[in-house]
């Protein structure tokens, strides 16, 4: 097998894309672009690295999925979801209740940007919640940069460009209003991590995974498509590229034709909903395991290294402030530094975790709740958050333990049943993950559905109680 066939075979292996024939020449001549930045001549050596280092990985996926991407891209659908189904999904739902909004497959960040802008025209600036992912940590990267070229805005207006950007040189420079309601995460859609908690996926009402199917090879689309329908609300919609194949054969959902081509929703999506979650009743709780040592503390200094400079605040309001707004840079810089000064405040280590896995930083946060753990040891909160850091990084049975723990220093955690079932289930344990939902779901349901849940970054009980139940649809399907 030549370099490219096994890079080919590696790239499928690890995030589903596949490359016909047509393709070929194309996938071949990244590879070579790739190799030439990693600067390894041995053919041997740039596979074996390809294999051990993410960033190269992230590398040659960006270089071969290099797609067409600008602002307003398929205008069409954009006026649907302005003129239809944003009026549909509001229509539905308490003001209070923010919408949830995926760009999947985001890119550079063109999209996500975009529909940003078309939230705030609606006045949704403040009642919308956007989340964007991709493979490639290098688009993320651009993405969160947001500065383009003309090229990026091409056909848009000029209304709208002296609206949302600033002439920096040759640059479009995007309005800091705009580019902070978009929350950029890495999601690779070929693994079956979502919908959960711990990703932020789930529950959406707006999903757009435009002209990324069509990279993958039919029976990963089955199963991406399965997870994208299974992410939604009840009354969520998903749009595709127009390229990307129909949903129809290969999944259970509702289709709707639009001006725009067609949309898709869960099966049965005008059921009447229920304004509260039902009580069950679950089987009992397991006694969680009994706490083992916490983790060993970063090096001296390390927590210095992932805390960046800026002004000093002596106010401790100001991390809230900073972290309510969803600016996780400006919070993980004041929590870092008030930790240093003084690490008596769990809280404040908390928001610096979680502030840093926001942005994306998974390293830093793993260090910085090592550190916390470390001064905190009986601080569930703080256990469970690193289970979640386990989870992403794909240790699911170090995230299992974990979620264990931070159940034993508080059994009623609900998010920690939650974290617990996500472990269990990858690892393949299907009636000890279906136990952790079924408890979750106990828990929530003694709650107001209006009510914010512990710990869960201000998610209402209501929506966990969907989660609980779509997760455990899915064992109950995957075991049939």
């Amino acid at each position: 097998m030549g370099i490219g066939e096994a890079a080919a075979a590696l790239v499928r292996q690890r995030t589903g894309l596949v490359f016909s024939e047509a393709r070929r020449s194309a996938f071949e001549a990244a590879l070579v672009r790739a190799t030439h930045r990693a600067k390894t001549r041995a053919p041997e050596v740039y596979l074996a690295r390809l294999d051990a280092e993410p960033a190269l990985l992230d590398d040659l996926v960006a270089e071969i999925t290099v797609g067409e991407t600008y602002f307003f891209r398929e205008p069409q659908q954009f006026s649907v979801i302005r003129d239809e189904i944003i009026p549909a999904l509001r229509s539905r739902r308490p003001r209070d209740r923010p919408l949830r909004v995926w760009s999947a497959g985001c890119a550079t960040g063109e999209e996500p940007y975009t529909l940003a802008i078309v939230l705030r025209e609606q006045g949704l600036e403040r009642a919308a919640h956007i989340v964007a992912t991709d493979l490639s940590r290098a688009a993320l990267a651009q993405a969160r940069r947001a500065c383009y070229a003309r090229w990026s805005l091409r056909g848009v207006s000029d209304d709208v460009v002296h609206t949302y950007f600033e002439h920096a040189g040759d640059r479009f420079a995007l309005a800091p209003a705009v580019r902070d309601a978009v929350e950029f995460r890495y999601l690779n859609l070929a693994e079956d991590t979502y919908p959960s908690l711990p990703t932020g996926i789930w529950g959406m009402d707006l999903v757009l995974c435009r002209n990324v199917l069509i990279y993958f090879d039919a029976e990963t689309v089955a199963r991406v498509a399965r997870r994208l329908i299974d992410s939604l609300s009840d009354d969520g919609w998903l749009l595709l590229g127009a390229s990307d194949p129909a949903l129809s054969d290969l999944v259970p959902c509702d289709v709707v034709v639009t001006g725009a081509g067609l949309a898709y929703q869960r099966p049965g999506r005008g059921a009447v909903r229920p304004s509260a979650p039902a009580v069950v009743t679950p089987p009992p709780f397991a006694l969680p395991e009994p706490p083992p040592p916490p983790p060993v503390p970063p090096p001296a200094g390390e927590l210095a290294r992932v805390v960046p400079a800026g002004a000093p605040s002596d106010d401790p309001e100001d991390v809230a402030r900073a972290y309510a707004e969803r600016d996780y840079e400006r919070a993980a810089e004041l929590a870092g530094r008030f930790v240093q000064r003084d690490d008596g405040d769990p809280l404040l280590w908390i928001v610096l975790v979680r502030a840093l896995a926001n942005r994306g930083e998974l390293d830093a946060a793993g260090r910085a709740c090592a550190a916390a753990l470390d001064r905190h040891r009986t601080s569930a909160e703080l256990t469970y958050l690193h289970a979640v850091l386990l989870a992403e990084s794909g240790q699911a049975a170090a995230a299992a333990a974990a979620a264990r723990r931070a159940l034993y220093l508080e059994r009623g955690l609900v998010v920690a049943h939650l974290a617990l079932g996500g472990a269990l289930a990858r690892l393949g344990d299907t009636d000890g993950a279906r136990r952790a939902f079924h408890n979750a779901e106990r828990l929530l349901a003694t709650m107001s559905p209006a009510g914010i849940v512990p710990a869960s970054d201000g998610e209402p009980a209501g929506r966990l109680v969907e989660m609980a139940r779509v997760q455990l649809r899915l064992l109950s399907e995957a075991a049939a």
